[in-house]
């Protein structure tokens, strides 16, 4: 996993938030296309696990933002 800007992460964000709720979904991780290469090596699981720190089983842009930037 790689270090992203807060701009590249927030990009990525936007991608990966298909309907533009404000948070992912595993869903919407699972639907999504990488071939950016933003979740290259990242177990889907894994992520949600470290990345949703409120145990919501979503991803804000916050907690997206704390994980990759």
């Amino acid at each position: 996993m790689s270090k992203l800007t807060e701009a590249e992460a927030e990009a990525a964000f936007a991608k990966i938030d298909a309907d533009g709720s404000g948070e992912i979904r595993l869903r919407e991780l699972r639907d999504y296309d990488d071939t950016d290469g933003v979740l290259d090596g990242v177990k889907l699981a894994d992520f949600v696990r470290a990345a949703d720190t409120d145990g919501d089983r979503r991803i804000t842009l916050a907690e997206f933002k704390s994980f990759f930037a």
